[in-house]
């Protein structure tokens, strides 16, 4: 039996709750829907309602934190803070702190957080994401090139994980040879989220892997002004609004670790998802097969139900309520999108896929000020990904029992960690 105190549980990355916490929240949104946890040092908010409030409240509720305080910066602070920090670490933390003092994106408040999107906004335009259309067909199919003549697949490594990691590096004008490097920069980013204790082997790989992305990244934005390109980071460069100052160099390397992480991690997970559902339900796989016009609602309908980002962080900025609870100034708060995207009282039987109502808007994009810039990206990836998929491979099911399904050890970041498949081509 699931009670409210397994929270603490799932928070430490019990291997069970990671990979089905959905009763733990149904106990939460009844019983506590907002509640402290010690462990976490913040409070979790698990409805719907309540965490649209939060949400649309950035005043009172700033996004300072929003990958909470195991990201990248929370394990600067932790090395800052301890004497018995190696020099070498203690300098590569320091960096990173000194870069957080450029907040962008995820991590401001309006005003700040306008003019940052504003001035970036051209490159995730609809002209720009429909241009990728056709690149992204292509590499879909030439990653199904690569195993489909196996009639198995490890789908996460083979498929899921390429797919988004190239194409936020061809976005970024990243050559071929670097893509292993790529995903290492990837790997270090998201390391810490939700993953509550790291050993100091672990942060110092993490620590540098940053180093190298900053200065990657510092020399190709120089090489960008004098040499522009077709690409992301010549837009960063380029980037200019009436009346606001451009992007700062260490405002641009921030903004490249959001899209690294979102543009790379997420959807990889979410890939990982719908096609373990589609293997599962073969009924839906045929259904889908049949009318690919199902497709983008079977997208939305997954990444409600299986949000790749499980929640984020806010801060309050004064004394404020949630709820009945009172929270009081400078406490974290964990806003659970998934399980406000299946709370009953917005979503009916929310855990089944509903390919034919009209479901109200899931949070797994966020909403309001801080909805994700490159939800159309995920979504133009995951809708060719998985209309090829079912287009090219016929009979696709597990190559293990759904149990032994591995996920990652993160509350956070929720996806499969391998997926071992079979199918026949069709």
């Amino acid at each position: 039996m699931v009670e409210k105190s397994d929270l603490t549980r799932l928070i430490a990355n019990d291997p069970g709750l990671v990979r089905c916490p959905w009763p733990l929240y149904d106990v939460l949104r009844t019983e506590a829907p907002v509640t402290f946890d010690e462990t976490l040092k913040a409070f979790v908010v698990t409805r719907y309602a309540d965490v649209i409030e939060v949400l649309k409240d950035t005043a009172t509720f700033s996004s300072a934190m929003a990958s909470g305080p195991s990201s990248v910066t929370g394990l600067a602070k932790q090395l800052i803070a301890d004497p018995a920090t190696p020099e070498r670490l203690r300098a590569q933390a320091e960096r990173r702190l000194k870069l957080a003092e450029s907040p962008v994106l995820l991590f401001t408040d309006p005003p700040l957080h306008k003019r940052q999107r504003q001035l970036v906004s051209a490159a995730f335009s609809p002209k720009r994401i429909k241009q990728l259309e056709p690149e992204v067909r292509r590499l879909v199919d030439e990653l199904i090139d690569g195993f489909i003549g196996d009639g198995k697949v490890d789908l996460v490594p083979q498929f899921a994980i390429p797919l988004p990691m190239t194409v936020i590096a061809t976005m970024l004008g990243v050559p071929p040879e670097n893509m292993d490097q790529f995903k290492r920069w990837s790997n270090a980013f998201t390391a810490g989220v939700g993953a509550v204790e790291q050993t100091g082997e672990g942060i110092a790989e993490i620590f540098d892997e940053v180093d190298t992305f900053y200065d990657y990244f510092t020399a190709e934005i120089e090489r960008r002004r004098v040499e522009p390109q077709d690409d992301l980071l010549t837009d960063l460069v380029e980037a200019r609004m009436a009346g606001e100052e451009p992007l700062t160099l260490d405002e641009m390397l921030n903004m490249l670790v959001q899209f690294l992480v979102a543009g790379n991690e997420t959807t990889t997970n979410s890939a990982g998802m719908l096609v373990n559902r589609l293997a599962q339900e073969p009924g839906l796989a045929d259904r889908v097969r049949e009318n690919h016009a199902l497709i983008p609602t079977l997208v939305e309908e997954m990444l409600r139900v299986e949000a790749p980002v499980q929640g984020m962080f806010r801060v309050a900025t004064t004394d404020a309520t949630i709820g009945d609870v009172a929270v009081p100034a400078g406490s974290v708060v964990w806003l659970v999108y998934g399980s406000a995207n299946l709370d009953p009282q917005t979503f009916p039987e929310p855990g089944n896929l509903d390919l034919d109502g009209d479901r109200a808007p899931h949070l797994t994009f966020a909403r309001f000020e801080h909805f994700c810039l490159g939800a159309n990206i995920a979504r133009l990836e995951l809708r060719i990904a998985a209309e090829r998929l079912l287009d090219r491979l016929a009979d696709i099911r597990l190559a293990c029992d759904p149990a032994e399904v591995p996920y990652h050890r993160s509350f956070v970041l929720r996806g499969p960690a391998r997926l071992l498949l079979t199918f026949t081509a069709r």
